[in-house]
């Protein structure tokens, strides 16, 4: 049933389009008519669903029987146009005889010529069936090649895992009408055609796989030094000590002053000596700072009798929304985003000791974050910004009665973006450049780690 085919499809496009950072290359490479058989690597269970989404026509994919044995997956890769084989020797002519089928009605065929879930590596001694439809149908071949699934759903992983997947469709195949009808029985031709599948799906592979692995290699890195943003919350509890003994209040506030402090330290030093490192330590530790933040914010205002902000708890929830956008952005994205989190917070309490107002806090990184957003094409920025610009006018509305001091402050999220652009993204894009570079060089995992670091 088209329609009902078209609206799973459109469901998962969009569930894919929030768990996955998705991107598609050469869906040109795809015949809009006749018959079609597409050939992809294999390193996920999500494999029939990436190729088949950006691909206007219907695929009827043949796949392995034991992918639709997987609750909820086996169900849409069924209504997506997927159907078993059977992948014992000797029991998959039916499974053959339906692909000629599908070929004859000129449809378009997907297939895995590994034949079931590969390892991070590249293609190498292919099934042939790819090769045997294409002799006896005449289909052309379009090689696909799935990058990054390796890292969105590990082998022997339960669950997929928030990655960006980049999809590449390749020229197609076309084999000489004479030498596929006078060589139709050659298995060396079969070979021959398998190995052309298998450069094409390679030439794009093989980047993917090096990146792929070059990360892997940085998440085990020692952990970095502790960053000059880090070190902002110890500056901050030391000024504020220093106002607190001016005001001779200090021994009754010095613990809602130090006892965070104490505490995020000590994680930093545990994690400089003590803690195994992996994908998600270095995730704690990048967004600490920002954990930080949210945790000391109440004791650090009350202590030094600053305005808490009666809408923070909105901002805290809708930042939180934002920060976790970043599962789906590269490492730099998330680095400048702490640091400005950092920077316009701490300079926001700082200018608070002079032009206190209730709303502060909030109007400086809402317009930060919408300024961060847009300026940097951070993933869904448009719905973010909305979600915030909603907040601003929610704490114009029914906070206290804005004021000219709030200008100031608006003036400060845009100054901290500015600080960003000027003095951070130039640093940041040439560490990005040199970890791509390494990243392309399997042999070159020490400057990936340097670079990042």
């Amino acid at each position: 049933m088209p329609g009902m085919y078209e609206l799973a499809k459109s469901i998962v496009w969009a569930l894919f389009r929030v768990l996955f950072s998705l991107e598609y290359r050469g869906t040109e490479n795809v015949p809009s008519t006749g018959p079609t058989i597409l050939a992809g690597n294999h390193p996920s269970y999500l494999d029939p669903i990436l190729v088949g989404l950006p691909v206007k026509r219907r695929i009827r994919f043949m796949a392995w029987d034991a992918l639709f044995k997987v609750p909820v997956l086996g169900q849409i890769a069924r209504a997506l146009g997927a159907f078993p084989v059977d992948l014992t020797p000797g029991r998959g002519d039916a499974a053959y005889r339906e692909a000629v089928h599908v070929l004859n009605e000129k449809h378009v065929l997907g297939m895995f010529p590994e034949g079931q879930r590969s390892d991070s590596r590249l293609m190498g001694g292919l099934r042939t069936g790819v090769a045997r439809l294409a002799i006896e149908t005449g289909a052309p071949i379009v090689p696909a090649t799935i990058g990054g699934a390796t890292r969105v759903w590990p082998k022997w992983k339960l669950l997929p895992r928030p990655a960006k997947l980049i999809v590449t469709f390749h020229e197609p195949i076309v084999l000489d009408e004479r030498e596929r009808i006078a060589r139709r029985d050659d298995k060396d031709y079969r070979d021959e055609v398998m190995a052309r599948v298998a450069a094409s799906i390679n030439s794009s592979l093989l980047p993917a796989l090096r990146g792929s692995e070059a990360w892997d290699r940085w998440y085990r890195q020692p952990p970095s030094h502790i960053r000059t943003y880090e070190w902002a919350a110890l500056i901050a509890a030391l000024i504020a000590s220093m106002i607190l003994m001016w005001r001779g209040t200090f021994l009754s506030n010095w613990h809602l002053v130090w006892l965070p402090i104490l505490l995020y330290f000590g994680y930093l030093i545990a994690d400089l000596t003590l803690i195994s490192q992996g994908r998600m330590a270095k995730w704690i530790r990048n967004s600490m700072p920002v954990w930080l933040i949210g945790t000391w914010h109440t004791w650090l205002t009350r202590s030094l009798e600053l305005p808490y902000g009666s809408l923070t708890p909105y901002l805290a929830a809708v930042t939180l929304v934002v920060f976790f956008v970043f599962f789906y952005e590269d490492y730099y994205s998330l680095q400048k985003y702490v640091r400005g989190i950092v920077v316009a917070y701490y300079l926001t309490l700082a200018l608070e000791l002079l032009l206190p107002h209730d709303s502060a806090l909030l109007v400086t990184l809402v317009v930060f974050q919408i300024a961060f957003l847009i300026w940097f094409a951070i993933k869904f920025r448009w719905i973010l910004a909305a979600l915030l610009a909603a907040l601003f006018l929610a704490a114009m509305w029914f906070g206290p009665r804005p004021s000219a001091e709030l200008i100031v402050y608006a003036c400060l999220g845009l100054v901290t973006v500015i600080y960003l652009e000027t003095f951070i993204s130039a640093a940041y894009d040439i560490r990005k450049t040199a970890t791509l570079h390494a990243a392309s060089d399997s042999g070159s995992s020490h400057l990936v780690a340097d670079a990042v670091k």
